[in-house]
Formats: C-alpha cells, structure tokens, sequence
C-alpha cells in the first residue's frame, strides 16, 4: 500500500482534531441543553404541584398531571419498587409500557439508565410537606405529555447540528491553510535541489531558512552535497592523476622492455632492469599516494625522522636518470643534515612531482633547490629560470606547469603542509613547501 503525502497527513490529522473537537462540544452542549430543559420543567412543575397542593386548582388539573393521597400508586401504576417519601421533587423515569421504572438519585443512576435501562418515559413526583394531621399529598406529572420546551429543544438540536457542520466546513478549509503553510519551505526547498546545479562550490540550499526543523534540515542537506561533490572531485582527481603521473613510468618501462630485447650486454641489462625497478617503485608511491587522496585520509604517523636533503637527491638522480638527454642542472643547498618528521613515500612522490614539472615545464637551464631548517618548520624551496607561471608573467613567454602542480596542493592540504608559489628572482618560478615540526599525522 502506498503511504499517504505529508500533505494529506496533516490535513487528515487536523480534520480528526477539528471533529474530536465538535464531538465533545457538542455532546457537553447537548448534555447543558439537556440540563437547562430539566430545569424548566422542574421550576414550572414545582410551581404547579405546590398550587395544586394548596387548593388553587380545581377539579380539572393540566394534562399530563395528576394529584394523590400519598406515593403508593406508584407500585401498581409503574411497578416502581422504591418509592421516595422525602418532601421535594423527585425525578423517575419507566418504559413505554409502564412495566418498569427507575428512581434516579445520583449520576450514576442516569449513566445507568443512559447506557443500560434506556427508558424513555419521564415523570417527576412533587411530594408536599407533611400537614398538621400527618398526610403527605403527592403530585405526579408526565413530561412526555407535558413537554413545555421539546419544539424549542428540537430547533436547538437543529441549530447545533448546523453548527457542527460549518464548524466542520471550516476545519477543513483551515487544514488547507496550515497545510499550504507548513509545507511551503519543504516545497521551497525541494525547488531548490531539483534546479540546484550540482556544481563543487558553496551550496545555496540552506539560504533563507529560519533555524528550525526545515532550515536544519535544508542545512544537512546542503553539508551532504558539499561531501558530495568533494568525493565527486576527488574521483576525478584520481582519475586525472592517474591517468597523467602514470603515464611516464608505464612508457619508461615499456622503452626499457623494448631495449631488452636488442641488448644482451650485461651492463646494459643491469641498467636496463635498474630503470624498470625505479619506474615499477615509482608506479607503487603513486598508486598509495592516489588512494590516500581518494579517500580523503590523513596519511599514518611517520616511523621516524628522516634526512631531507638525503630523500631529495635521491629523487633529483632519479629524475636525472630517467631524462638522460636533459639539459637542465639541479643544485641542492642545504645547512648541514636537516631531519623531519614526514611520511617518506608522500614526500618523495611530491619532490618528484615538483622536480619532474621544472624538467617537463619549465624550459629553464638550473632548477635550484633549497633546503632550511626554520625553529618551527622545514622549508623545501624549489625555483629555476624558465618561462615562469602565467600568473606571474616574466620577460620569458609563460609557462604551463600540468597537473603536477594540482597533485602537490592536494597532497600538501592533506598533510597539512603550507605550498605556495611566487616569481623566482631570476623570472622563473619558485615553490616553497613548509613542513611544520611538530605536526603529528594520523588517520583522518
């Protein structure tokens, strides 16, 4: 079965409400118009017994009424088996056929005779005080013949019958309101995610909302489209990277497997191997650094301290090895041995990155690489005097530094490293790395 809209829920719920309501006040006003009937009765009849009782009527009393000796008819007339003797009105009740009767004391006498008995015929008894000679003179009416008020209760029924009804009628309109009202941010807000573009930036989703359940919600709404979009944009980054880091490493292995099958030398073979070594350890930094990006994770602590400058010429003969023809010399300062605490495969992966950009991009003739030891980061500047960044434009033609560059941010806003880049001195480019010193790595 297929569940009913929010819409017609309210609507259904203030509908129910509305009628519950009506329902009880219409059975109290019908009990207080009851009540108000009873009343009338009973001040007219009390009024007429006593006139009776004193000798102001004459032989010929008023329908339904009629004068005794004393209560003890009551027996054979209705078969009442209590009779009442205190002076006063009392109130009885029988069925149509007389058969049986009720004297009703208290309330809970008239719940009975509501919900079991159901007689319909009503009497009141007037019994006069006691006379000088002892004798109580009774007086007995039958108010289904003596209904002074039934028309006027009647159009009082009527009259709140119709009261029901409008009071009904306007329930429903009223629910039509509230439920126009209530949903109206939902239906806002639905208008907004159906035409929201879906792009990486700053969602609008939550805009205009007030802090209740809908803007909160709006609001979670609008957080989980920017995890969205970030997980979205870092598959695309993955696949980006992927597809460009390892490009060069599968074709360096492929050129490598090709030389191996002309040579036989063993030198050659040993270079040969060598190069296929450094390229498949390449492909596997790249591969766990691609995954650590992807799943948007702090990269684990790191074992220990290691030798910057030691880790970056290592990488910078790498790169040497695998562009042999290249024309471009690396100069490495460093004061002394600089140690860090860092993960070893990012950092070399993004020394790699940024020393393969200057060979690829740059077109310059030195790349200079600097290495310092501040009292509260390590500084890794990297500037050559190529063409430069197009931002930063320089007496060169502007250069175009790839993807790299991307994977470097990314892997530096990971780590919580700060990169920047700026105009080097010589026109070229320059990028500095700052690795603070006490920055504790762990799983995000």
């Amino acid at each position: 079965m297929k569940p009913a809209r929010i819409e017609s829920r309210i609507r259904l719920l203030i509908i129910s409400f509305a009628a519950l309501i009506i329902l009880v006040f219409s059975g109290i006003g019908w009990l207080i118009l009851l009540d108000a009937e009873d009343a009338i009765h009973d001040r007219y009849f009390s009024q007429t017994a006593a006139d009776i009782a004193a000798g102001k009527f004459g032989p010929d009393l008023p329908k339904g009424i009629s004068a005794h000796p004393n209560a003890d008819f009551l027996k054979s007339k209705m078969q009442l088996r209590e009779i009442p003797s205190a002076p006063g009105l009392h109130e009885i009740f029988a069925n149509d056929e007389l058969t049986r009767s009720e004297w009703i004391r208290t309330f809970s006498d008239r719940l009975r005779l509501w919900l079991i008995l159901g007689y319909e015929q009503e009497f009141r008894l007037w019994i006069a005080p006691q006379d000088s000679v002892g004798n109580n003179r009774v007086v007995l009416a039958d108010l289904s013949v003596l209904e002074v008020s039934e028309q006027e209760t009647a159009r009082a029924g009527k009259r709140m019958l119709i009261l029901s009804a409008l009071l009904f009628l306007i329930a429903l309109g009223v629910s039509q309101l509230i439920t126009s009202w209530a949903l109206k941010p939902v239906r806002v807000m639905t208008r907004r995610v159906m035409h929201d573009p879906g792009e990486v930036g700053a969602s609008r989703l939550h805009l205009d909302f007030p802090e209740d359940e809908i803007g909160q919600l709006a609001s979670a709404l609008a957080d989980y489209r920017h995890r969205l979009g970030k997980a979205i944009t870092r598959e695309r980054h993955f696949l980006t990277d992927c597809s460009h880091e390892l490009r060069t490493p599968i074709a360096t292995m492929k050129s490598a497997l090709d030389l191996l099958d002309q040579t036989a030398e063993p030198k050659a073979l040993e270079r040969i191997s060598g190069r296929i070594r450094r390229s498949a350890q390449r492909m596997e930094r790249l591969v766990q650094t691609f995954l650590l990006l992807a799943r948007d994770r702090k990269p684990l602590a790191s074992a220990g301290a290691l030798d910057a400058g030691k880790l970056i010429r290592h990488v910078a003969a790498e790169i040497r090895s695998l562009n042999p023809d290249h024309t471009m010399e690396i100069s490495i300062h460093n004061d002394g041995e600089v140690m860090l605490e860092a993960d070893a495969e990012i950092l070399t992966v993004l020394c790699h990155n940024l020393i393969g950009n200057a060979f690829q991009h740059a077109g310059g003739r030195l790349l200079e690489i600097s290495i310092r030891s501040n009292p509260e980061s390590v500084s890794l500047v990297f500037q050559d005097d190529g063409q430069g960044f197009p931002e930063f434009p320089g007496p060169a033609s502007p250069g175009n530094y790839g993807i790299g560059l991307s994977l470097v941010t990314r892997l530096c806003e990971t780590c919580g490293w700060s990169f920047g880049r700026s105009p080097s001195p010589t026109g070229g480019a320059r990028l500095e790395v700052s690795i603070p010193k006490n920055a504790k790595n762990h799983h995000g």
